[in-house]
């Protein structure tokens, strides 16, 4: 927090929010560094008091909450699976807070990833569920050793982006990119230890 005003007057709070990476315009994402102040008390946190769920198949481990209490399914065909809402914390409270002061969108659903070595991994895939907002943001905070992700277009699947997630980042997908790209966090090339993602989204009722 900083705050400015004249000697002797009334000061206004003001909030500055972690210096931006500039990304080509064509790009429909930002990325923030040093988003959340304190990212390993957040990370040691959420990595001791969740109650993280491992499906089989699946190379993470993942934990799903909402505010509306309603379940999520995701996947087609036979990866097509269902999520109960698990308690909606404290912290995931906070960020959400957060992200609607800092961009504006109620963003009620919370899916967090648990990484727990360098073969977890999440293929490529858009966030395009009918109970997901195509209109708000999507924001992914992550915590823990850096990971990439990988941004193509589904016009030209060739032509990936990727991008370093370092820890307390921010990875904000702006409104419409689910309908235009998809994104992936691809195994690493290296040994490593755990990263843990918190990915915000805006809750929509089917058919709404």
């Amino acid at each position: 927090m900083s705050t400015s005003g004249p000697a002797g007057g009334c000061m206004t709070m003001v909030r500055v929010l972690p210096e931006r990476v500039t990304m080509p315009e064509q790009l429909p994402f930002t990325y923030v560094p040093n988003y959340v102040p304190d990212a390993d008390a957040l990370f040691a946190r959420l990595r001791e008091g969740l109650d993280w769920v491992h499906r089989e198949g699946t190379p993470r481990l993942e934990y799903y909450a909402n505010r509306h209490s309603v379940p999520y399914t995701y996947g087609r065909g036979m990866g097509r699976r269902t999520y109960e809402a698990q308690p909606w914390t404290a912290d995931i409270q906070t960020f959400s807070d957060r992200l609607l002061e800092d961009y504006g969108d109620v963003l009620d659903v919370c899916f967090l990833n648990r990484y727990l070595n360098q073969r977890d991994h999440l293929g490529w895939h858009a966030d395009d569920s009918p109970e997901m907002s195509d209109s708000r943001h999507i924001a992914v905070i992550s915590l823990g050793v850096e990971r990439e992700i990988w941004v193509r277009p589904r016009a030209d699947r060739e032509q990936v982006s990727r991008i370093r997630l370092g820890h307390g980042s921010l990875f904000l997908m702006h409104p419409g990119m689910q309908d235009t790209h998809e994104h992936r966090i691809p195994k690493a090339g290296f040994e490593c230890g755990e990263r843990i993602s918190m990915t915000y989204r805006g809750y929509e009722e089917p058919g709404a």
